[in-house]
């Protein structure tokens, strides 16, 4: 595991970022924003602008010849359909930081159809022991965000989905095209009175950012994550599911999906991720679910039954270490053959060709559903306990976990994390360097008089922080804005 920067480096990387801001800002230099190399004429672009200028490189983008263009003012990037002229314009523009290329994200799902009904499905939810939780908490008056393909209606979630949002706008006309983001949901928040998620009294926002097939853009999901920070706290969102993924390319510290997620996580909601379908080689957990901070969700085979001495971890389940070296995913939930909400006329209903009995519940296999499972359970930590941070609901999940045979990670016991001490977790971690250029160039962190020595991330209430004005050796740590969030995209 990498451990904290030490004391010369973190000096350095102050001087740094304080050298670029100012030879961007030189009224005599010919700046030229960082292009990225696989960004081309006709595509989509994440634009990272300086703080407070999102609407005006906007206006610049579409003046010269960008459609689709999208001001993001919380998190400080535009995102455009852009020309060559357009991007000759935004490199040339000190506003701008850099031009990135979209990226496609994908459902952790394994089956891109509901699966057969043969053979013993998982009994998901009570291997996982949330029944037994229940009798403590049962997600009440926790609201969980699912960024995924949306939500339909269904009678097992009346009254549970209080906002639904389209990022995708690709004029479907149902509300889950997909049926994967229905089943996820029905995984955290079902309530019927024949199947219940982990959390059944959890309520629910759908962020759509996934197509009917599964996939998704990057701009869609800036996006969502602008829109999330905005109105975390009049929604009451407190656990974010992000049952998707995409290839980690680079160390988290350049990913701009690491630096939307720890700005959630460490705004105080507890984002939980998938590890992705690629294993069983090393190295395949996806991002964001490869952030140091963020919980990881792998998956393991119950076989059908409630005994645990049959459980394995999944083949497919992704496995770290990571780019940067760290050991995920951090637990383990049911992935293989699991019942949830089955939404009839959606992709996954077509595409299984009518060999489905007629019914309310279906079957899918992946990392979403292990995901799911331990969103639910988050909600339920946090209904039992509003005091948590994020990384206590991750220390509980850890410490509250069983043994699965032949691996370290520890598999998903929903009634013991209620009870458990938090583990120890996140000790020692640096937040990736694009959130702390979030900071630093709103003003924030990286000014005059920092006191570099004897910082604790994890010791501070970061959900609660005031970034006007900070000072380390007395921080106020009351009323934080994330609107001031921007993103260094190199």
């Amino acid at each position: 595991m990498m451990g904290q920067t030490g004391d010369s480096a973190r000096r350095l990387l102050a001087a740094l970022f304080a050298v670029v801001l100012v030879l961007s800002n030189l009224p005599c230099t010919n700046w030229t924003a960082p292009l990225d190399p696989d960004l081309a004429a006709g595509d989509y672009a994440l634009v990272q602008v300086a703080h407070g200028t999102a609407g005006a490189v906007a206006a610049r983008a579409a003046a010269s010849g960008a459609t689709d263009v999208a001001a993001l003012d919380a998190i400080d990037v535009v995102t455009a359909r852009v020309s060559g002229e357009a991007i000759r314009a935004l490199q040339a523009d000190p506003r701008v930081t850099a031009l990135a290329a979209d990226a496609v994200v994908s459902a952790a799902g394994k089956e891109r159809r509901y699966e057969k009904a043969s053979g013993r499905p998982s009994p998901g939810i009570q291997v996982v022991d949330a029944d037994r939780a229940w009798t403590g908490a049962t997600g009440a008056g926790v609201t969980v965000a699912l960024m995924d393909t949306g939500i339909a209606e269904h009678p097992d979630l009346d009254g549970s989905v209080v906002a639904r949002l389209d990022f995708v706008n690709d004029g479907a006309t149902l509300l889950d095209p997909s049926g994967h983001g229905t089943f996820v949901a029905g995984l955290i928040a079902a309530h019927g009175r024949t199947f219940k998620g982990v959390a059944p009294d959890a309520k629910l926002v759908s962020l759509r950012v996934l197509d009917q097939n599964g996939n998704g853009t990057m701009h869609s999901v800036v996006a969502a994550f602008d829109w999330l920070l905005h109105n975390r706290t009049t929604m009451g969102i407190k656990v974010l599911n992000l049952s998707f993924g995409a290839p980690q390319r680079s160390s988290y510290h350049r990913e701009i999906l690491a630096g939307l997620v720890e700005s959630a996580w460490f705004a105080g909601i507890t984002v939980v991720a998938a590890a992705g379908n690629g294993g069983p080689d090393p190295g395949s957990v996806t991002m964001p679910g490869a952030d140091p901070f963020v919980i990881t969700v792998g998956s393991f085979g119950d076989k059908g039954t409630l005994a645990t001495n049959d459980d394995r971890e999944s083949k497919f389940s992704g496995r770290g270490p990571t780019r940067d070296g760290f050991t995920k995913p951090d637990v383990l939930a049911p992935g293989e053959h699991i019942i949830s909400l089955r939404v009839p006329g959606t992709a996954l209903d077509i595409d299984s060709n009518g060999d489905l009995p007629a019914s309310a519940y279906a079957r899918l296999t992946g990392t979403s559903a292990s995901t799911a499972m331990a969103a639910g359970a988050a909600a339920d930590l946090l209904a039992a306990h509003p005091t948590y941070s994020a990384t206590q609901v991750k220390g509980a999940l850890i410490a509250g976990g069983r043994r699965i045979v032949g691996t370290r990670t520890p598999g998903l016991d929903v009634d013991d994390a209620l009870s458990a001490q938090p583990a120890r977790v996140n000790a020692g971690l640096w937040p990736s360097f694009l959130l702390l250029r979030v900071l630093w160039t709103s003003g924030n962190v990286f000014g005059p008089g920092v006191a570099w020595d004897g910082i604790s991330w994890e010791g501070i209430s970061w959900e609660a922080v005031s970034w006007e004005g900070v000072a380390w050796e007395a921080v106020s740590w009351e009323g934080v804005t994330w609107d001031s969030v921007t993103w260094e995209l190199r």
